[in-house]
């Protein structure tokens, strides 16, 4: 719960959800569930995705870039990361659990 908590408020400060106090109160999405992605999600909670804090933002910042010999396989591992994550939608992630639920639901 504590985890949920600080998920919650993070979301929250970032302008994802919204706070609603009172007797019915809780969080609602501040936009279409279909206008997230879970990298802007991951980003929000957990910070860069990037691999190695040397190829953090669109200038590395790694003092041996010119001559690291596995700098282009952590720009790749990040770069598919990123095309990853942000290709999978909120909605996507609660179609995906809505099937299962239906497929356990058939199976019983």
């Amino acid at each position: 719960m504590k985890y949920m908590e600080q998920i919650v408020s993070l979301l929250t400060r970032g302008g994802f959800l919204y706070s609603v106090r009172g007797p019915q109160g809780g969080y609602r999405l501040a936009r279409r569930p279909e206008e997230y992605t879970a990298g802007d999600i991951l980003r929000v909670t957990e910070g860069s995705l990037a691999p190695l804090s040397c190829i953090v933002g669109p200038e590395h910042n790694c003092p041996r870039g010119d001559t690291c010999p596995t700098l282009e396989f952590w720009e790749g591992l990040h770069e598919t990361i990123t095309r990853y994550v942000d290709s999978v939608s909120l909605a996507d992630l609660v179609a995906v659990e809505r099937q299962k639920l239906i497929v356990k639901d058939q199976m019983t």
